[in-house]
């Protein structure tokens, strides 16, 4: 065998080689690639709040969401493309709304199918037609809004596949309200109550909002008026007649004001009013005031509160 045969079968040889290498390669990358891909294109079946079946993706990455609490899915870091950001509020959720468009209130159907999203959460379910529009853009869960946070939690990892997520996000928030609670140290018999003005009228919130937190195992006992009149009845709230304020405030009132003119002077005129003056938590110094911004139990708000409400109190 000649030195240039030689030569060629070496060569050959090698190139060989190096051909069975890349393609060993190329078939690492891809099935490296493959549990990602088949993260996005996944699907699972879900059971809507009215009984339907439907399928959606296991673990989406463009989600529409259409609602009074983005900042739920914010505070899961779920992947959010679109929202209606009238609802939403900066005081909770400041540089986390880069990435994700407005689709305008109660949402632009042509914007949305403009993101191209694969699945559309509905806070508005109870308009059938419209989830019917939606559902022809992406598969879409009717999503009740309303529930109590806990609740939402739970609902939102199973929607997302991150139920481990939601059950360690209520655990760390019941033990953080433990230590704050430990920090206010109130006595058993303790009880507030939340008002809020609104222009010129005045509510009484129940265990919702701000209430979810202040009427916990471990916080303030509920007025019985509260109870009886508002929690017992499935009531958020229930608008309040000046000549009722004693009959409903407790040891302790917390007072959340809407950022206008009106409200500001409705709520200044009651604080001045002789009833007002004479109710036994105004005259132990137990009042405290805040924006009505604080009337939500959303995540975000809900993790912000664990460290104001100690202040409010001055604790």
């Amino acid at each position: 065998m000649n030195n240039a045969f030689k030569k060629n079968i070496m060569l050959w040889g090698g190139l060989l080689l190096l051909l069975t290498t890349l393609a060993a390669c190329s078939q690492s990358e891809n099935t490296d690639s493959q549990p990602a891909e088949q993260a996005t294109t996944a699907i699972k079946s879900y059971t809507t709040q009215t009984d339907e079946q439907i399928e959606i993706p296991t673990h989406p990455q463009r989600v529409i969401y259409l609602g009074s609490t983005l900042e739920d899915l914010l505070a899961m870091k779920i992947p959010v493309v679109g929202a209606n950001l009238v609802n939403v509020n900066n005081i909770f959720s400041e540089g986390l709304l880069t990435d994700i468009q407005d689709v305008g209130n109660p949402g632009d159907l042509e914007k949305i199918a403009s993101l191209q999203p694969d699945l559309i959460l509905n806070g508005y379910s109870q308009d059938a037609e419209r989830n019917t529009a939606l559902s022809k853009i992406a598969p879409t869960i009717p999503f009740n809004s309303a529930l109590p946070y806990k609740e939402r939690v739970q609902e939102l990892g199973t929607i997302f596949s991150k139920q481990d997520e939601a059950e360690q996000w209520i655990s760390k928030f019941d033990s953080e309200t433990q230590a704050m609670w430990d920090q206010i140290k109130l006595t058993e018999a303790e009880t507030a109550t939340v008002f809020l003005q609104l222009g010129k009228q005045l509510y009484v919130m129940g265990n919702r909002s701000l209430g979810a937190v202040l009427y916990q195992e471990h916080g303030f006992a509920v007025p019985r008026a509260v109870e009886e009149n508002i929690i017992s009845q499935n009531y958020t709230f229930i608008e309040l007649s000046e000549e009722l304020l004693p009959e409903y405030a407790g040891d302790h009132l917390f007072v959340l004001t809407q950022d206008n003119n009106e409200s500001k002077t409705e709520s200044d005129d009651l604080q001045k009013s002789p009833l007002w003056k004479n109710l036994p938590a105004v005259k132990a110094g137990h009042v405290y005031t805040a924006s009505a911004d604080w009337n939500t139990d959303n995540l975000l708000a809900l993790e912000q509160l664990l460290k104001e409400l100690p202040k409010w109190m001055n604790r």
